[in-house]
């Protein structure tokens, strides 16, 4: 560990910065191309999947989905079965610059918006989530980022202190919820980038 970082932890978020995620990968062999973003704007938007991550159960979204949108119950039925198929590749160099700060001697903690049902499939496919010293899913904690309660129980679980913790995360709306608690915020765009900017705080 650098003798001049005064960080202690590194706070990671899942999807897109550890591993991708596009649930259009289940409807593009579904839906016509130039009707997807339509779908994907009107239909998907922040409910369908945000009330997975603050807990609901995919067989009560699916119910409550398809009551909404009837025309669309193909659609919801073939996302609810096939969920897995929206998860990509690992980002390799993500997941070997979590290793990289591990070995530094780093404590690293997992803070997602994630479903509490699908979590523990992918979390057996994909070992790395395995060597986390804690993580955060909205879908148990019934609280999704940026709201300031999920940040205060990791902070307050794990004993954290938040001028000791940087958070990595590809959207900005949760990177300044997470600054108004003290935390170092990082927008994930590359691997790269983060290397970089950590390298600049002196970090690595």
């Amino acid at each position: 560990m650098a003798k001049f970082s005064s960080y202690r932890n590194i706070i990671f978020d899942f999807g897109n910065v550890l591993i991708e995620w596009d649930p259009r990968r289940i409807f593009r062999d579904m839906i016509p191309a130039e009707e997807l973003e339509s779908f994907m704007q009107n239909v998907w938007k922040d409910e369908w999947n945000g009330n997975l991550d603050r807990g609901v159960s995919l067989a009560e979204n699916e119910r409550s989905m398809k009551e909404k949108y009837p025309q669309h119950s193909r659609y919801i039925a073939a996302y609810h079965a096939r969920w897995y198929d929206s998860l990509g590749e690992e980002n390799q160099e993500s997941v070997a610059l979590l290793s990289q700060l591990q070995r530094a001697g780093y404590s690293t903690y997992g803070l997602s918006n994630w479903s509490a049902e699908t979590f523990p499939v992918t979390r057996r496919q994909h070992p790395f989530f395995n060597s986390f010293d804690g993580i955060v899913l909205s879908g148990e904690e019934k609280v999704c980022k940026p709201d300031p309660r999920i940040y205060a129980i990791l902070l307050e679980r794990y004993r954290l202190h938040p001028r000791q913790c940087i958070f990595i995360d590809d959207r900005q709306e949760n990177l300044d919820a997470a600054e108004k608690m003290g935390i170092t915020p990082i927008l994930f765009t590359s691997a790269a980038r983060v290397r970089a900017e950590l390298e600049s705080l002196g970090v690595l």
